[in-house]
Order: C-alpha cells, then sequence, then structure tokens
C-alpha cells in the first residue's frame, strides 16, 4: 500500500513538471524563455522545450503581427494657421530583439504616439498653410526616419507611415470658403461682363451694318428716282417745247399741288402755301387751281400782282 501511495505521489508530481518542460508557440508569435526571472532565449513558432518549472518560465504568446497607430495631430503653420494632420503608423516587433520590445517598453504604441506628435509638430512649424497640403511625403519621411530610429532601439521595425490631407479649423475652413466664394463671383461678374460687351459688339457691328446697307439702298433709290426724273424731264422737254428750267417748274408745282390735294383731304381748313404769286397763276393757266377756291384767294392773287 505504501509503495502504491508513492507511486501515486511520484506521478502527480512528475506530470505537471514534466507539462512545464514543454513550450508551445503560436504562429506569428514569440515566448520569451526566463531563467530565475532572467531573461535566456526565444521560443519561435511551434514545438519546443525548457527546463521545468521553477527554473525556468515560458511567458505569454508576444505577437510579431503588423499593427497600427492613428493619430490626427494638430499642429499650428508659419503662418499661424491650425489644422489637423491625420497620421497613420504601422509598426511590428522584430523577431531577433523581442526581448528588447517586450522589457524596455511598457507601453509601446503611447511612445510611437509621442514621437509622432512631437516629430510632426517640429515639421509643421516651418511650413505655411499651403506647404503642409504639398508636403505629405516631408511628413512621411520625416516620422518614418525619426521612428526608425528611435523605436529600432527597442525592438520595433517601422514598417510605414501614411499621412492623409490636412484638415483645416473649422474657422479656417469657413474662411477659406468666403475667399473661394469671393474668387467665383468675381469670376462671374467678369464672365457677364465679357458676355455684355460681346452682345454690344456683336449688336453694334450689326446695326453698322444695317446702317450701311440702308444707306446703299437709299443712295440706289435716290439715283434710280434721279434717273427716272431725268428721263421724264428729258421726255417732257421734248414733246412741249419747253425749256428744261420751264419743266422742272411745271414739276415742282405739281408736287406742290398734290401736297395742298393731300393736306384739304386730310381734313385742313386753312392750308398756306408759300411762293410767289406768280406761281399761283402760272398753276392757274395750268388748270390746277379748281373752282372751289375762294374768290378772296383770287382778289389776295390781284393784289399782290398790283403791288
Amino acid at each position: 500500500m505504501e509503495t502504491f501511495i508513492a507511486y501515486v505521489v511520484f506521478i502527480l508530481v512528475a506530470v505537471p513538471v514534466l507539462a512545464s518542460t514543454v513550450v508551445i508557440t503560436r504562429q506569428q508569435n514569440v515566448r520569451l524563455i526566463e531563467t530565475f526571472g532572467r531573461f535566456s532565449s526565444i521560443r519561435s513558432a511551434g514545438l519546443s522545450f525548457k527546463l521545468p518549472w521553477p527554473i525556468q518560465t515560458a511567458g505569454a504568446n508576444f505577437s510579431l503581427k503588423i499593427q497600427e497607430i492613428a493619430e490626427d495631430v494638430n499642429v499650428k503653420s508659419k503662418d499661424n494657421a491650425f489644422v489637423s494632420v491625420p497620421i497613420r503608423v504601422q509598426y511590428r516587433v522584430n523577431e531577433a530583439t523581442a526581448q528588447d520590445a517586450f522589457y524596455k517598453l511598457s507601453n509601446a504604441a503611447d511612445q510611437i504616439r509621442s514621437y509622432v506628435v512631437n516629430q510632426v509638430r517640429s515639421t509643421a512649424s516651418g511650413m505655411s498653410f499651403n506647404d503642409l497640403f504639398q508636403s505629405r511625403n516631408t511628413f512621411e519621411n520625416d516620422v518614418a526616419s525619426t521612428l526608425t530610429e528611435r523605436m529600432g532601439e527597442f525592438g520595433f521595425s517601422i514598417e510605414n507611415v501614411l499621412v492623409d490631407d490636412p484638415q483645416p479649423s473649422p474657422e479656417l475652413r469657413k474662411a477659406f470658403d468666403r475667399v473661394i466664394s469671393a474668387e467665383r463671383l468675381k469670376e462671374a461678374a467678369v464672365n457677364e461682363g465679357e458676355a455684355k460687351r460681346t452682345l454690344q459688339v456683336a449688336a453694334a457691328n450689326a446695326e453698322g451694318e444695317a446702317l450701311k446697307i440702308k444707306g446703299e439702298a437709299f443712295a440706289s433709290f435716290r439715283k434710280t428716282v434721279a434717273e427716272g426724273n431725268a428721263e421724264a424731264l428729258e421726255s417732257f422737254a421734248g414733246r412741249t417745247g419747253l425749256s428744261p428750267a420751264d419743266g422742272l417748274a411745271f414739276f415742282v408745282s405739281i408736287n406742290e399741288m398734290e401736297a395742298v390735294r393731300d393736306a384739304a383731304q386730310a381734313g385742313g381748313r386753312v392750308v398756306f402755301v408759300t411762293g410767289s404769286n406768280t406761281d399761283y397763276q402760272q398753276r392757274a393757266m395750268m388748270g390746277l387751281v379748281s373752282d372751289s377756291d375762294t374768290k378772296a384767294d383770287r382778289q389776295s392773287v390781284l393784289r399782290n400782282d398790283s403791288a
């Protein structure tokens, strides 16, 4: 019975001790082995063995996966503009120096954030607001260089640094919106002015062209009338034997009498006829004075002739 109890006790003690010698490490992880509390080795993914507890202990799985830190850094530019710079840092633990990452830093993410904020603000302080939007590569290179140098001492590798477009403060965004709106209104006013000027020039050109056409038409009309009057006068003088001057006077008197007739038909009671009494007598001789002419008009003619 005592022997059986001894075997049971041995088994109960030996199994946990033997189990403590087995180290199973997950993929993309490492486990740190300590001997009496002091770091001694790194175990990669898979199955491995160590001395039994309490001589050696194995730490928890320590991830080697790429991790990302996102930070929006508020900075002040050289021309006193406040903007927020969104930045992303991708990093991982170096397997060969995993003990430094595990033992030297208590919170790697916070340490990286501190370096990122300090470096971004230092870089932005020497840039103008416009330079901030054109210097994404500068931010990325400066941050990557600083983090690689500093975090490399702690067993971390910086895989990538990504910087998005800086975001201005709400007040600055409103101010820029007003500037852009004013520029657009100015452009619209200039375009409207150019359109009006173009229309006015086109209208002036069209009016000038119309006047030119009207002038040419009027000149052609007067030429045609003159040629027709000349032919009529020549024919009239040839048939009546009158001189061209008498013929012209005859045509003039005809025009005058037609004007008087048209005026009388329009409803007027008094018609003033300018010209000499001789013209009136000539018109009477030619039968151009109708019987409706008053006796007073004829007496006026006789008085004017005797004078």
